[in-house]
């Protein structure tokens, strides 16, 4: 990434969240620490940011902006390289549960992307609605891909289709897996209208949900109901989350699965 694209990332995420940590910036831009330092001195020099301990400062005056209303405002190319670690990790003990000759749906997201390189060799069928995930697969002499159809989302690289999907509806799929945009007690959330109906229409044609979420999502809510606990029965996360976040999924009911 260019000095100028790293500084412009910087910026973004700086005025979103006012307060940006530099371990969060190293994962965001894949870079070294050395490297955000050095972003970081460059940004303070022109005035933009104020380095602080740990991290930095947004110097401008805009309000922040609440996080389950910008989770999912970066590109996919951005959003999969914060946490990537763990986000691997969480598609790695997902693509786990999956059996040869199963015919599975993988929803859109930052954490299901990385599914695709664990399940590549696996027999089985995918449908998604992806087109990130679809061609991460294209390569595979063993996984059959069903690209669900629709207008292009660039920058989240998915196929949108706001009233449904008739090629979808036609199949039943053993498992979904999806990575929502916010999860906390009340269930699975989301912020944009374009998904929603897709979303839901996945739901019904699977016998199980299975949610990646890595511990940075758990807490915010998106103003769409998706599904409750009732429907989302396993729940895969990363070490990171807080014992009570744990207490209350398993309260519910929830199967939570450790990466």
């Amino acid at each position: 990434m260019l000095t100028k694209e790293r500084h412009d990332t910087i910026l973004r995420f700086a005025k979103k969240q006012r307060y940006v940590s530099t371990k969060q910036v190293v994962s965001i831009l894949n870079a070294s620490e050395a490297t955000v330092r050095r972003d970081f001195q460059d940004l303070e020099t022109r005035g933009l940011i104020r380095r602080m301990h740990g991290g930095i400062e947004y110097a401008g005056a805009e309000p922040e902006t609440p996080a389950s209303e910008r989770i999912d405002e970066e590109p996919l190319d951005v959003r999969k390289n914060i946490f990537a670690e763990q986000k691997r990790l969480i598609a790695k003990k997902a693509a786990s549960l999956v059996a040869p000759g199963e015919t599975i749906i993988i929803d859109g997201g930052s954490t299901t992307y990385y599914m695709a390189e664990f399940l590549a060799d696996t027999e089985l069928t995918v449908i998604t609605n992806s087109f990130a995930i679809a061609n991460a697969l294209r390569m595979s002499g063993s996984v059959t891909v069903i690209l669900l159809g629709g207008m292009v989302y660039r920058d989240s690289q998915m196929m949108i289709n706001p009233f449904g999907d008739t090629l979808l509806a036609n199949y039943s799929a053993s498992k979904l897996f999806m990575s929502p945009q916010g999860i906390d007690e009340s269930g699975i959330t989301n912020t944009d209208t374009r998904l929603i109906a897709t979303e839901r229409l996945m739901i019904a044609r699977s016998r199980e949900v299975i949610v990646l979420a890595d511990a940075s999502k758990f807490g915010e809510r998106g103003n769409l109901a998706v599904c409750g606990y009732d429907v989302a029965r396993t729940v895969i996360t990363d070490s990171g989350v807080p014992e009570e976040t744990k207490t209350m999924l398993t309260s519910k009911g929830v199967n939570l699965l450790l990466a």
